[in-house]
């Protein structure tokens, strides 16, 4: 059955734990996080499912390669079992595959590049550059990075921005569809820049300041 709704709630525990040992030294919140993480990297095999396996993959992934760096040096914590788990399960057969196509299959579920909105692609663009940051990958966050500036799917930067009013007014994507959407695309796009501000790569400011907008 469907370990999905296990698997967000323990995302979110994971990294609230996780920042409460890092910013507080709570030992009790860091073995939680510890724990978690372990759980999760030594027992997942496979993320599976309709096509919202893609979305899963790239929003828990990336929660995942976020908690899992800020535990990167907690004692007992397995940092291999959980690199390889992000790239074996998450990243290869469902993120990479979905944005820019590989072995598992042709990119975007073998459908019509524009049928998915921006959000899926930024989900998968959000968990490759975490996920290539955590597994110390450059070449897993360069194809997110890439993606970024120049992919064909809706996430891209001129695709999930495809129009400026008055040089200064932007139009997402997903307006008009609902606030909910719109809101996940913009916030997800926000994590993808400021993972890359922290490896010294300005993505705020790419293409005249676009996201700014």
């Amino acid at each position: 059955g469907s370990n999905y709704a296990q698997l967000y709630e323990d995302c979110a525990k994971a990294y609230q734990n996780a920042l409460r040992w890092k910013l507080e030294g709570n030992e009790a919140c860091g073995k939680t996080a510890c724990d978690i993480l372990n759980s999760w990297s030594s027992t997942l095999k496979t993320v599976t499912g309709n096509a919202d396996r893609y979305l899963a993959a790239g929003i828990y992934g990336y929660q995942l390669a976020n908690a899992a760096e800020l535990m990167r040096d907690y004692p007992g914590f397995n940092v291999k079992a959980m690199q390889d788990v992000l790239i074996n399960v998450f990243y290869k057969p469902l993120c990479e595959r979905f944005l820019v196509s590989n072995e598992f299959g042709r990119d975007h579920n073998d459908a019509y590049i524009t049928n998915y909105w921006a959000n899926w692609d930024l989900a998968n663009m959000a968990a490759t550059v975490a996920i290539g940051i955590f597994c110390d990958r450059e070449d897993i966050y360069q194809t997110g990075i890439d993606y970024f500036k120049n992919g064909r799917g809706n996430g891209s930067i001129y695709n999930a921005i495809p129009h400026l009013y008055n040089g200064s007014v932007a139009q997402w994507q997903e307006s008009g569809r609902d606030q909910g959407h719109c809101n996940l695309g913009i916030g997800l796009m926000a994590a993808v820049c400021e993972m890359a501000w922290n490896q010294g790569d300005d993505l705020y400011s790419y293409a005249d300041n676009r996201f700014m907008y």
